[in-house]
């Protein structure tokens, strides 16, 4: 399936004084032809292998309200939803449970394909985790939209 695999920052504050800058990174993945994976990264270097992630499943949306889910995002957490980068790729499932996300053009962000593999073993009835591998780079540190030179797809 062709679509667009989109990485988003929400920042939010944490510490007494709610002073200290704490980051969610979120994908929206293309996995068929009809809907997306929303998810949340929760763990990184899982089992001491580099460039691999955990990612809670947040839920699967079709692909007609993907874009008001992120136009809602933007709405609900303000400037602090930052739509960091949008890539077109295409997405295969060879097998159940099993996502190969491939990306033409890498970006500066996302820098090689995905592969999203369902866990049995780390998920339990209210979540949902997945292993994803692949080469990104994540912010860290305080970010704004300003930081970055494009608009996002969902402001165009």
């Amino acid at each position: 399936m062709d679509g667009t695999l989109r990485y988003c920052v929400v920042k939010k504050y944490k510490g007494k004084l709610k002073r200290e800058p704490s980051y969610t990174h979120l994908l929206f993945v293309p996995i068929d032809p009809q809907k997306y994976m929303y998810l949340a990264l929760i763990g990184k270097d899982i089992d001491d292998v580099p460039n691999t992630y955990a990612a809670q499943l947040l839920v699967k949306l079709p692909e007609e309200i993907t874009e008001k889910t992120i136009q809602g995002e933007h709405e609900y957490f303000g400037k602090n939803f930052i739509e960091v980068e949008s890539l077109n790729c295409t997405s295969s499932n060879p097998a159940q449970g099993k996502y190969i996300i491939s990306i033409p053009q890498k970006g500066t962000y996302i820098k090689s394909d995905l592969e999203i593999e369902y866990q049995l073993e780390y998920s339990t009835i209210e979540r949902r985790v997945y292993l994803l591998r692949g080469e990104i780079n994540i912010i860290s540190g305080d970010v704004t939209e300003k930081d970055f030179d494009h608009l996002p797809l969902s402001k165009v």
